[in-house]
């Protein structure tokens, strides 16, 4: 039965994929990309919080709970609920200077504002490379999930069959799809993460929730310091992640852009509900079969066959959608940014040869390395938030010096990864923040010398 609701919903994702492409069977580079810009609030809503709803949510948040204990907990929930005020703000400018720009991509943006061909290869680099961890962190997600089947299909034809799966949505209809999918992916999510939160409350009692909770690991003064760091650099780091940027492209409006972050803190009820799963897991003593399957696991001990298809479907399709977005982010960012001047009719093809190069790197790289999931999304966000400085330069039309924004980024990126594994004491403050904090100071100076030239006289 398992098997059977899995692979209903798995076929059902890919019948809504393929109704994405009526009246948009044949698109241009605006329409695969961006939508042409005519997605109302709902599709924009769905796409958005797609991150929020991530594989590496659903599976890595009560893994990192269970492992790292409250100090984990702090950071990730502060982190995500922090970002929609600053994205209720940042936003709508990000969506204008989008539309001043005509941009479909997140470098686009550095390429009108900023008259350097050197800064948009750098921040298109940049971008690819911090990306790249992304899409290990979903194939690991799906592997783990489906491998509870245990089917007799190795690792590695799964993961090769994850990558045709979400290769065949983008090239449907691009965007579209993963945002049509996206309704499903969240009712599912919404669906399992409710029932599995019912069978713990129902075979674990209140008493031995607390106990679970007060025995995981607490945090001390240098565990806040970090905590308080990481979350201030991991939610600037989401509101100018490339994905999201180019997701808000999609968007008719800055208004339903503004009402969407009014709304996205619901998601939040999620997070208490997973909760639940760590403390089951910590309370009963569950074997675990891997680092990340904390939620399946319990789904495992706790749900009928039914129940526990649902669960992996919802598990399967989060990390299959946010891989279709950062497929099809990096493979715009080579077609229309590393690889200049490809015309309309060829960006395309460019971007789905890079798509399938990506999926093949990342169904590798699932094969090879293992890694906590809330490790490979703290790595990338060290790289991520340093585009901040330089898109708030874009949204406020601040009058800065390519090079001095060029040099903030590249500088603060090189310290970040420099401390995190260089293993120098940094007093429990993120590196990323320290990264951040000497970037914005060379953009500050960019910005104090271009103000202290005398303007010309006519």
């Amino acid at each position: 039965m398992a098997s059977t609701v899995f692979i209903a919903i798995i076929v059902l994702s890919f019948v809504v994929a393929l109704v994405s492409r009526r009246n948009h069977a044949h698109q241009n580079s605006r329409d695969f990309f961006a939508a042409s810009g005519q997605f109302g609030g709902v599709l924009v809503f769905l796409l958005a919080v797609g991150e929020t709803y991530s594989i590496g949510s659903i599976m890595g948040f009560p893994a990192g709970a269970l492992h790292d204990g409250i100090p984990f907990v702090g950071w990730f929930l502060g982190y995500i609920l922090l970002a929609y005020p600053v994205g209720y703000f940042l936003n709508p400018l990000i969506w204008k200077a989008g539309r001043r720009a005509e941009a479909l991509t997140f470098a686009d943006l550095f390429r009108t504002c900023f008259p350097s061909r050197f800064l948009e290869i750098a921040v298109t680099l940049s971008a690819i490379f911090f990306m790249l961890p992304f899409g290990e962190l979903q194939m690991a997600g799906l592997i783990a999930t489906i491998g509870e089947f245990h089917w007799p299909f190795s690792p590695v034809v799964i993961a090769g069959g994850c990558a045709v799966l979400t290769f065949s949505w983008l090239a449907l209809s691009g965007v579209r799809a993963p945002a049509f999918v996206s309704a499903i992916k969240d009712s599912i999510v919404i669906l399992a993460v409710v029932f599995i939160s019912i069978a713990v409350l129902r075979h674990e009692s209140w008493h031995g929730l607390v106990q679970a909770s007060r025995s995981m690991k607490p945090a001390t003064a240098g565990d806040n310091v970090h905590t308080i760091t990481t979350i201030i650099i991991q939610a600037l780091g989401f509101c100018v992640a490339p994905q999201s940027i180019a997701f808000l492209f999609t968007a008719r409006s800055s208004g339903i852009v503004r009402r969407n972050q009014i709304l996205m803190p619901l998601y939040m009820l999620m997070f208490p509900l997973l909760l639940l799963c760590t403390l089951y897991a910590s309370a009963t003593g569950l074997p675990l079969s891997g680092k990340n399957t904390v939620f399946i696991d319990v789904a495992l001990a706790l749900l009928p066959s039914w129940g526990l298809g649902l669960v992996m479907a919802a598990c399967a399709l989060s990390g299959l959608v946010i891989l279709a977005g950062i497929c099809l982010c990096i493979g715009s960012l080579v077609s229309r940014n590393l690889v200049h001047g490809l015309p309309d009719s060829r960006q395309k093809t460019c971007a789905k040869l890079v798509i399938t190069l990506y999926l093949v790197f990342s169904v590798y790289t699932a094969m090879h390395f293992s890694v906590l999931m809330p490790v490979l999304t703290t790595v990338y966000y060290l790289g991520i938030v340093q585009f901040f400085p330089a898109v708030l330069c874009v949204c406020l039309e601040l009058r800065v010096p390519s090079g001095f924004v060029t040099a903030g980024f590249l500088a603060g990126e090189a310290v970040s990864v420099g401390l995190a594994f260089s293993g120098v004491p940094v007093g429990n403050v993120n590196p990323g923040f320290i990264g951040l904090v000497l970037n914005a100071g060379m953009v500050a100076l960019g910005l104090a010398a271009n103000a202290s030239r005398p303007v010309p006289r006519r």
